[in-house]
């Protein structure tokens, strides 16, 4: 594997999904974004077809 991706695996371990939002907003917002309307359409998706 690449080293890099190890670190990143290594620094990432413990980190809150808040702090990981707050990176990828600030690093790149569409990206962000997209991440973020994809999760609000999976949560309606799983809402409208609860059992």
């Amino acid at each position: 594997m690449h080293p890099d991706f190890i670190s990143l695996i290594g620094g990432l371990h413990g980190t809150s999904p808040i702090r990981v939002f707050h990176w990828i907003f600030r690093d790149s917002p569409a990206v962000g974004i997209i991440i973020l309307a994809g999760v609000v359409l999976y949560a309606i998706y799983r809402y409208m077809n609860r059992r």
